[in-house]
């Protein structure tokens, strides 16, 4: 079988991998090199590092849909397109190429379509989230379901987490739908109309950690966005993101956001409860756990997170 793969972020690496492991992969396409750092030096995707690893041919158009890009994919003649976080939608046109054109989204369809459904589920403080393979059609993650699995968030899963149980359950699901649909076996199920709830990309303003909620909604939204792009606050007029954290065993009420240092362990009073900061990157330097925050920035009672924004 030939495989077009379309993908850009990490997240789906192990499935280039296996695609090529078990098919003739006659193409990879993937996002331009994007600038990174103080340099702006130019930085392939991950999954276009790893496709010229392989040998593969890697094609990064800026439109997807352009017609220079819609007549290379024709020339590949590919039978299936395999998507799977590419961050461009195809064209019914594109989608058309192809025998099959199918993707991994890292939910429970209908729920949470859209760009950013594994930080949502996190940020909802949901139990459980999966994974669903879907056939791909003009509206977003509307497409008819193949296969879907379902996975369990622990209580203090991160994004990251979750994307790596995504990551390694994605190749084995891929594998058996596109065996299913050659064979005749599988057909896309439609998804529900019921339970339709979207997941839009992670706003700026979204990341800003407001001290006057709950405990446990602190910490989802903490959880939600690490590693990246992580959830900040601000300390002394300074910018303070937050790496990873946990809800903490203290009583007591004060203002919201004040810092209490217990033993070189560092407590945040929330709306009602604390959170335990437990790996912190103060603006401009590395990341540092809580112990050398203490000992280097020496916060007192008087500090509040998120007191003075610029």
């Amino acid at each position: 079988m030939r495989i077009l793969y379309f993908g850009t972020a990490a997240i789906g690496i192990p499935l280039l991998r296996r695609c090529d492991t078990l098919w003739d992969v006659v193409g990879v396409v993937t996002a331009p090199d994007k600038p990174w750092g103080r340099g702006k030096r130019l930085k392939p995707s991950p999954v276009k590092e790893v496709g010229l690893g392989l040998g593969l041919e890697v094609y990064e158009p800026g439109d997807v849909n352009a017609s220079e890009s819609l007549d290379w994919c024709c020339e590949k003649k590919p039978d299936a397109f395999v998507l799977f976080a590419y961050a461009q939608i195809l064209s019914r046109e594109l989608l058309s190429v192809p025998r099959w054109a199918i993707n991994v989204h890292p939910s429970l369809l209908p729920r949470y379509r859209g760009a950013a459904p594994l930080q949502r589920a996190l940020m909802a403080g949901d139990s459980e989230t999966g994974i669903s393979i879907i056939q791909m059609e003009a509206r977003v993650d509307a497409g008819g379901i193949l296969m879907q699995e379902t996975l369990p968030i622990e209580s203090d899963d991160t994004y990251g987490d979750l994307a790596e149980h995504i990551s390694r359950a994605a190749p084995y699901l891929i594998e058996c739908s596109l065996k299913g649909l050659k064979e005749g076996t599988l057909t896309p199920k439609p998804q529900s109309i019921e339970g339709i709830t979207s997941a839009p990309k992670i706003g700026k303003k979204e990341r800003t950690i407001n001290w006057e909620k709950p405990a446990g909604k602190v910490h989802d939204l903490i959880r939600a966005l690490s590693p990246e792009p992580l959830a900040y606050t601000w300390f002394r007029n300074k910018r303070l993101d937050i790496v990873r954290a946990r809800i903490a065993d203290l009583q007591g009420s004060g203002i919201p956001g004040t810092l209490v240092s217990v033993e070189k362990r560092l407590m945040t009073q929330c709306g009602t409860g604390f959170v335990e900061l437990l790996e912190i990157k103060p603006e401009g330097k590395r990341k540092m756990e809580a112990r050398a925050f203490v000992n280097g920035y020496r916060p007192t009672s008087q500090d509040v997170l998120g007191r003075n924004i610029p």
